[in-house]
């Protein structure tokens, strides 16, 4: 390319510019960190010449793939489960505690209305969440009755998650359900709240854990591993060849009764089966029988046959079926049958298979 110079009182003289070889400034996004949540983007700039098409796709590469892998590392997830309901500020504490730590953190809210104390209720609540969410979330329930005496802080760490809770029984069923899970001791201060006070660990000890393990420290650093855990006393089932008895363990929102006979699941749409995990008879088969002849009864009660919904027999008829955690179920249709059939907690229920 030629050019003339036009400036007046110079001669005119001819000059040649640079040919344009492409050569140019490039911008790029790439993630400021693959472990900040949500994910932060910045923008670098590259000199890059018209030859280097290779550098460019090599370049493209490493952002797309550091982009990607932040997207595969999980997110921290934290589930709280409480006996605090949700008019004092107990568990907006604890999510403070929490989110100063791990600003990222997802909460999820599985219950604050355990009745209070109720430490078995707590544990069956857990029992039947946890399964459905992903392996890398951490379970936080408090429901401390013992909260400032020599009751321990524990981690239990299981294949679907770790839980974090005082060692009272809260976890009894979830041990049960993963017998290769190993209980944590939480001694590392470390990792608690500085100066925390004796009637809200929840606050000072499991909150601050929690976060802390949610954000990658591992369980082991929390402190040493136990060989045992406090165990709530199960009131074992009885079973018999042509019945088994329970009681009611848990009063759920809609009045509906759950019962301790439990790992009942449906064979086929007429039939049922126990499975064998808590039998005690000694048989190692599991305990088969038809919904349609079986019987229900509690109290002066008596309920005909198991049925696969609630919306199967009439409004305000009373129902026997299988709850979503294969547990036996004493309901009324749009009703509720505490209130109706008048049968509270511990109250015994015989499912009667012929």
């Amino acid at each position: 390319m030629k050019a003339v110079s036009t400036d007046p009182g110079e001669e005119e003289t001819e000059t040649t510019a640079p040919e344009y070889d492409g050569s140019c400034w490039m911008a790029i996004l790439i993630p400021q960190s693959l472990f900040l949540t949500p994910p932060r983007v910045c923008c670098h700039r590259f000199y890059v010449s018209a030859n280097s098409k290779i550098e460019i796709a090599a370049l493209r590469w490493l952002s797309l793939s550091r982009y990607n892998a932040h997207m595969q590392i999980p997110y921290p997830i934290i589930t709280l489960l409480t006996d605090f309901g949700e008019r004092d500020a107990y568990v907006g504490a604890m999510k403070g505690v929490i989110l100063s730590i791990v600003p990222g953190a997802q909460m999820v809210d599985i219950s604050h209305q355990v009745a209070p104390q109720n430490i078995y209720q707590a544990a069956t609540i857990l029992a039947g969440m946890y399964a459905y969410y992903p392996s890398h979330t951490i379970h936080l329930a408090v429901v401390d009755p013992g909260v400032g005496t020599r009751r321990q802080p524990i981690a239990l760490e299981t294949p679907h998650g770790i839980f974090v809770a005082p060692d009272n029984g809260i976890l009894t069923l979830v041990r049960l359900q993963e017998p290769s899970s190993t209980p944590v001791l939480l001694e590392n201060s470390a990792y608690w709240l500085s100066s925390p006070g004796s009637t809200f660990h929840g606050r000072d000890i499991f909150s601050p854990v929690a976060a802390h393990l949610a954000r990658g420290v591992p369980v082991r650093e929390m402190g040493a591993v136990l060989d045992t855990l406090v165990m709530l006393p199960l009131d074992p089932i009885e079973i018999t060849p042509t019945a088994i008895r329970g009681k009611v363990v848990y009063i759920d929102h809609f009045g509906n009764l759950i019962t301790n006979i439990r790992l009942l699941s449906w064979s086929s749409s007429d039939n049922l089966e126990r499975d064998t995990l808590q039998i005690q008879s000694g048989t190692a088969n599991p305990i088969r029988f038809q919904a349609a002849t079986a019987r229900v009864t509690g109290g002066w009660h008596v309920i005909r046959g198991i049925h696969q919904t609630y919306g199967m027999v009439e409004d305000g008829q009373a129902v026997a079926t299988v709850g979503s955690n294969g547990e036996l179920e004493i309901a009324i249709n749009q009703g509720n049958a505490s209130d109706i059939l008048a049968i509270r907690v511990n109250d015994p229920i015989t499912l009667h298979l012929d």
